[in-house]
């Protein structure tokens, strides 16, 4: 993308391609001095390119022009819609001299010039460049500026000389214009050896002073094309007239053969050119179908179905075949099955075929190409083949950039309605907001209370299933609170939500979703990523690293280190966010940084709350950090001014890092309930740490982490509670929250934690004393396709997993909306 003051242009599609800016054959003769007039001229390969144009009086065009004291010149030219728009100003405190030459730059320099140029709502910046003014006439008495000629070009910080042109307002100076009623010529496609095919260009002098045209030539040696006829070179036109040079063509090899045919002249950029092509075709040609051959996702070492490559011969000369082979960077992961070309002589209409399975000898991407020989000019003839060797994909996340599927304010996805006391809502979840209709295990929601008319709490479960005892998100009459929810997919691809008491308006957004099978592994989506838990650490924190808050409108963008190969293989990280004192209500958007931001929250604050969200967070190369594209990037978004804090748990991969963990999702089980001495003997007090013993009901083969509802019940004081898995060489109680909490609230958030090698984790209360309630919602569970050693044949926790440590993190910075 080319980047202008003001817009965003897209890529400049092939001069081929672009189509052509017509110039009558007559034109209409300049009219006399003095002249107002505009001549345009883009340099092929630059961002405008569009022919020469020239806008006066004798093709319609109208000028408003408009000159201050400090010599600042507006100009301005408009023909039908099309107009441009330039500010011209000398250096600060000069006037505009004749026959100077002025560099130009984008703001007023002490010793170049200004200028802006717009066409059609679309700049650049336009330096370097050049203005040589020719002209500049003013009033006797006031010294105003009465008449301009100057001529100009820029080259917007490319190697062109992007645009040049003559300007010229009540001037005597005339100028010199040319154009042409074609900017380029596809001949198209023409078998080689074919006669020649032929096309006649017309210059037109647009100027007001006549055109002397050089030799016409082709700016590359070229034996596809000739001139034929030819009333320009040599020869001077007055303006209007015009003359015409005729091309011809005939293909001399195989495929695209282009040249620009160059007319010198005594216009500013010194000659006309038109590009022109052909493609030249084997006269023994076949039709292939397919042409590459994709497998996508495949088991190991299993052979596949089979696909047919289909040749049909469609030239009047036949084809024969030698003998097909499979050749290429990986052909053992690939079968000839069946072959009816080797040795085939093919006339026109005659077929014959190929059969190919695929069968991966690695895992991974892998390639080749099935090759056919024949007798043609394009031999051997190949079809690309290609597929990843996979193990399975069930278990595996799927990260989504945030989608709201439920909205009761509007009536998207529910009844538009506050959701009552012991009212449900069963959401459908698959099919919506970028999650597949099937092979779904568990989706990943942000959901959202507000309006709320009572404290209540909302509870989240697989619809077709009993109510649970346990809570998803717990809040407060008037609260606008969110909170991170991983819920199992129940009957019909829905989630229920039932609210315990009052009424309030629900939202929910999806970030992401866990795979049940290996249906998504052919969906076209790819293999899923895994968990790979690191030590709780605080990536940044706004209040020691800034000394003040984030700005709202302002996002905060981040990188995060954990080696050259988990850089790469990072598609999310798995982050507690919080924010620390709003000024005002508000709310932060975590995603991977790009403008523009999803229309979603993940964090909903209140004006000097203290309030933290779960997010699993895709991540991004940036390519215009100050730290480079090595590194994954996020970025979190605040509509007001807060402090923002950040810890990070751990980060999905691409499903390839060794020991990655994968995820099974459950019915929200309740574990702890230290009110009731459930899974904690009584409730924490100050500094106090508690270690949970997670039941085997919960856990599967190979758990090694939890995903976690955590409730913090009315705590006597302010506090926070952190989570960490006890056991685990390396991992001490790290210096994070997981939830924050004012006193005497009822506060829910999610988590992730390690477990050790007996099923525990640990839990720290800071002050007062609290109650803490802790619900499972899955486990996550050494998948044995990516182990470094046997997978674990238990349910017990690891004491040596050896977790990806952090490196030197780079230094966040802040960009404005």
């Amino acid at each position: 993308m080319y980047s202008f003051r003001g817009v965003v242009v897209g890529t400049i599609t092939a001069v081929v391609a672009v189509a052509a800016v017509a110039t009558p054959a007559s034109a209409a003769a300049s009219p006399p001095a003095p002249y107002t007039a505009l001549s345009i001229d883009g340099t092929p390969g630059s961002w405008w390119y569009q022919g020469a144009r020239v806008y006066d009086q004798a093709n319609g065009s109208t000028f408003t022009v408009t000159a201050n004291a400090s010599d600042e010149l507006k100009f301005r030219a408009d023909q039908g819609r099309d107009y441009w728009n330039f500010v011209l100003a000398p250096p600060p405190g000069a006037s505009w001299t004749a026959d100077t030459s002025y560099d130009l730059a984008m703001y007023p320099e002490a010793t170049k010039a200004f200028i802006d140029v717009v066409h059609g709502g679309s700049t650049c910046y336009e330096a370097p460049g050049t203005l040589n003014v020719r002209e500049a006439t003013r009033d006797a008495e006031t010294n105003a500026l009465t008449g301009f000629a100057a001529s100009f070009v820029i080259s917007c910080y490319s190697s062109y000389s992007d645009l040049r042109g003559e300007i010229r307002w009540n001037s005597s100076v005339d100028f010199v214009g040319a154009s042409t009623d074609v900017m380029s010529h596809n001949f198209g496609d023409r078998l080689v050896g074919s006669p020649a095919v032929t096309k006649t260009i017309t210059v037109t002098s647009t100027g007001t002073a006549p055109t002397v045209f050089g030799t016409a030539g082709f700016s590359t040696a070229t034996t596809a094309y000739a001139i034929t006829e030819d009333t320009c070179s040599g020869t001077t036109r007055s303006s209007g007239e015009t003359c015409t040079i005729t091309v011809s063509a005939s293909p001399t090899k195989l495929s695209g053969e282009w040249t620009f045919l160059q007319l010198p002249d005594n216009t500013a950029p010194g000659k006309r050119m038109v590009q022109l092509g052909i493609n030249g075709l084997d006269p023994r040609t076949v039709g292939i179908s397919p042409t590459v051959l994709g497998f996508m996702d495949q088991y190991i070492a299993e052979t596949g179905a089979p696909r047919t490559v289909t040749v049909t011969g469609t030239g009047a000369t036949p084809i024969t075949y030698g003998t097909v082979t499979i050749a290429g960077t990986d052909p053992s992961s690939f079968v000839i099955t069946a072959d009816t070309c080797t040795g085939a002589t093919l006339a026109k209409d005659q077929t014959c075929k190929v059969d190919v399975a695929p069968k991966p000898a690695g895992q991974g991407f892998k390639s080749a190409t099935l090759q056919l020989p024949n007798n043609s000019l394009t031999t051997p003839q190949t079809v690309s083949l290609n597929l990843s060797g996979v193990v399975g994909a069930k278990g595996t996340y799927y990260p989504l950039a945030p989608s709201r599927i439920m909205d009761t304010r509007t009536g998207n996805g529910a009844p538009k309605a506050k959701l009552g006391p012991n009212g449900t809502i069963n959401l459908q979840v698959t099919g919506r907001g970028g999650v597949p209709s099937e092979g779904v295990s568990a989706v990943v929601l942000n959901v959202t209370v507000t309006e709320s008319t009572a404290s209540s709490y909302l509870t989240v479960y697989p619809a077709g299933q009993s109510k649970p005892t346990a809570s998803s998100l717990n809040f407060q009459k008037g609260w606008v609170r969110s909170n991170s929810v991983t819920v199992a997919v129940g009957a019909g691809g829905k989630v229920a939500i039932n609210n315990f008491t009052g009424y309030t308006h629900v939202i929910v957004d999806v970030t992401g979703f866990y795979t049940s099978d290996n249906s998504l592994v052919y969906s076209g989506r790819g293999l899923g990523g895994q968990l790979q838990p690191v030590p709780p650490l605080r990536l940044f924190d706004s209040r020691s690293a800034w000394g003040k808050k984030l700005p709202g409108g302002y996002q905060l963008r981040a990188g995060v280190n954990y080696g050259a190969e988990a850089n790469r293989r990072m598609r999310a990280v798995v982050l507690n966010i919080t924010a620390v004192s709003p000024s005002a209500n508000g709310f932060l958007t975590a995603w991977n940084g790009e403008w523009p931001a999803p229309d979603t929250s993940t964090v909903n604050y209140s004006a000097g709350s203290i309030t933290s969200n779960l997010a699993i967070v895709p991540v991004r190369k940036c390519y215009d950090c100050e730290w480079g594209s090595e590194y994954p990037t996020f970025g979190v978004y605040s509509l007001k001014e807060t402090h923002v804090i950040v810890d990070i748990v751990g980060f999905i991969d691409d499903g390839t890092l060794p020991d990655g963990l994968r995820f099974n999702p459950k019915a929200p089980t309740r574990i702890v309930d230290s009110r009731i001495g459930q899974g904690l003997p009584a409730n924490l007090g100050h500094s106090a740490t508690g270690t949970v013993t997670a039941p085997g009901p919960v856990l599967t083969e190979g758990t090694q982490a939890l995903a976690l509802n955590v409730t913090a019940v009315t705590p006597t004081a302010n506090t926070f509670l952190k989570l960490w898995p006890n056991g685990i060489g390396g991992i001490d109680q790290p210096d994070v929250s997981n939830l924050n909490l004012n006193a005497g609230e009822i506060v829910a958030n999610a988590a992730v934690t390690q477990i050790g090698p007996t099923n525990q984790f640990n839990v720290y209360n800071r002050l007062g004393t609290t109650g803490v309630v802790i619900d499972v919602v899955g486990t996550f569970w050494l998948y044995p396709g990516t182990a470094s050693g046997p997978a674990a044949r238990s349910n017990a926790g690891s004491t040596s997993r050896s977790p990806y440590t952090a490196r030197d993190m780079p230094t966040p910075d802040v960009v404005r909306k």
